[in-house]
């Protein structure tokens, strides 16, 4: 064979091994991470067993890396320090996060007393517990900021309602059951125990506190307009749907039909789901809510939502159609028949490939442990799902290709994404039921470019959240809000990251801030994150 020959295949080999490798690389083993769920079961299948439970991305210490918070059920939650390079350290007892009392559901973080750094909400079946930060060291302080309501919180997020620069929250609670459970439920044959149905349970009532300044909240529920809702609750996001200026809520119910509580600038809420069309699937069934994930997945400058649903119901994917009301297009997406055969948990919309547009990923596992004894067409441990936006409205499947750890059939349940690694690519975080945590490295290498954006408020809260950033890149448009709260029982990357596909420059990014406040930044470079103050 002739040399020339010889060399073409081996460039030919090598470039087909370097399109073969896949974008997202399992760096548990390496990371120092040795986080070990457990939700305590013991055979009596106690309902509270089936949910927990999550993580959350928080840069703890100000150093400017994004820290890991883990949650588990039965056992100490674990705060790991990033050392730079996808490395952490355990820094649970150091910094004070791991005295959770509680049976641990979902974590939080946001700057509820705008001193500069990131406090934790932990819920719980049971009082959820708050915690300040002062300095990389948390001190719990839920009695006296007047939060921990003794229900079974699950999902939360902070948001400011009422344009004060004070972050309030919402907390989404689920049943009320006892500990331990006494409702015994049994398959056909009577002989296997099973986890009871939802619906044995009764709903909740979930619950709105005001931020009053000085780390000390007030339960407003009712005086907010969102006392009277009962329902099976897990997931919630906040984003500003209709264009506004105020951020509203939408809440993702179990067996009942999902709220979109439209926020009325008065410091009250009105419950408009069914109206926008957001509060069952479009054949008018209430699914069983669970993730909830809200960006705009087509660039079209309105903000969507998905949520993530049982085995044989369809994750939902909402379309806004920019006149208040949303459309139902999972099956058009292709989202909704590709997830049948999966309960999805966690979720978030996230441009891992970064060519311009939201993918998805969904952790998958079955809240049944004994599924396969009772239907043998399902699994209690099921593989996750990397969805690609094509670009046309469509997702495809790249688990296998992009995502092959994902392929592992697990009980997930919380997702947590971020860049761990500050090299403008997002990684992501899996906690899975009774099994290790999960650390996945985007290897990136796409050749697209990115921006990231980090809002720091004056008259708006500090960590900006609520504030809509628009990104103006050639004919690209990109849209995202500043959030705190999502996924399922999860935190995300406080910061915004956006790709920008082959686009070497954006022309600008304009922010419209809680306080009113609207300003245009130009000539900010690409590839590079940016710190953006409000009024500088």
């Amino acid at each position: 064979m002739k040399r020339s020959m010889r060399l073409a295949l081996v460039l030919w080999f090598a470039v087909g091994a370097a399109q073969a490798a896949p974008r997202f690389r399992d760096v548990t083993a390496s990371s120092g991470i040795d986080f070990l769920h457990s939700n305590g079961a013991d055979g009596h299948k106690n309902y509270y067993e089936v949910m927990g439970s999550g993580a959350c991305l928080l840069d703890a210490d100000g150093d400017g890396l994004l820290d890991v918070y883990l949650v588990t059920c039965v056992g100490s939650n674990k705060l790991y320090r990033n050392l730079g390079g996808l490395r952490f350290a355990d820094v649970t007892q150091k910094s004070g996060t791991g005295g959770n009392t509680g049976y641990g559901m979902g974590a939080f973080a946001a700057d509820i007393d705008n001193d500069g750094d990131p406090d934790l909400l932990v819920t719980n079946f049971g009082p959820e517990r708050l915690y300040l930060n002062q300095g990389g060291v948390f001190r719990e302080i839920s009695k006296q900021a007047g939060v921990g309501d003794p229900l079974w919180s699950c999902g939360a997020t902070f948001f400011d309602a009422n344009h004060d620069g004070l972050l309030d929250l919402y907390v989404v609670n689920y049943v009320h059951v006892a500990r331990p459970d006494t409702v015994v439920c049994k398959g056909e044959s009577g002989k296997l125990r099973l986890y009871c149905p939802p619906k044995r349970y009764p709903r909740a009532q979930s619950t709105y506190y005001e931020n009053r300044g000085g780390a000390r909240f007030r339960e407003a529920t009712k005086s907010a307009g969102l006392s009277g809702f009962e329902a099976r609750g897990l997931g919630v996001g906040a984003f500003d749907y209709n264009r506004d200026g105020w951020t509203d809520l939408y809440v993702a119910n179990d067996l009942d039909p999902n709220w979109l509580f439209k926020n009325k600038g008065n410091g009250t809420f009105e419950e408009v789901g069914m109206l926008a069309g957001v509060s069952h699937s479009e054949t008018g069934v209430a699914l069983s809510g669970m993730g909830v994930a809200a960006s705009d997945y087509d660039n079209d400058g309105w903000i969507d939502l998905f949520v993530t649903n049982y085995v044989n119901e369809p994750n939902t994917l909402f379309h806004n159609e920019g006149d208040g009301f949303f459309l139902d297009v999972s099956a058009a997406s292709k989202l909704g028949p590709m997830s049948l055969p999966w309960v999805g948990w966690g979720t978030d919309f996230f441009d891992y490939d970064l060519d311009g547009f939201d993918d998805l990923l969904v952790a998958n596992g079955h809240t049944e442990s004994d599924a396969e004894r009772v239907d043998p067409t399902t699994t209690y441990k099921q593989r996750a799902c990397l969805c690609r936006n094509r670009g046309d409205g469509t997702f495809e499947d790249t688990t296998s290709n992009d995502a092959p750890a994902l392929s592992t059939p697990r009980a997930g349940r919380g997702v947590a994404f971020g860049d761990l690694d500050n090299d403008g690519d997002p990684d992501v975080v899996l906690v899975n039921q009774n099994d290790r945590a999960i650390v996945l490295e985007n290897a990136g290498g796409t050749g697209n470019h990115w921006i990231g954006i980090r809002t720091r408020g004056t008259k708006s809260n500090r960590d900006g959240v609520g504030a809509r950033v628009e990104v103006h890149a050639g004919k690209l448009h990109r849209v995202r809000e500043v959030q705190a709260g999502g996924s399922y029982l999860s935190g995300n990357d406080p910061r915004i990251l956006l790709g920008l596909g082959r686009s070497a420059s954006v022309d600008s990014v304009v922010i419209a801030w809680p306080s009113g406040l609207k300003e245009t930044h130009k000539g900010l470079a690409v590839d590079r994150y940016h710190l953006l103050t409000e009024g500088r």
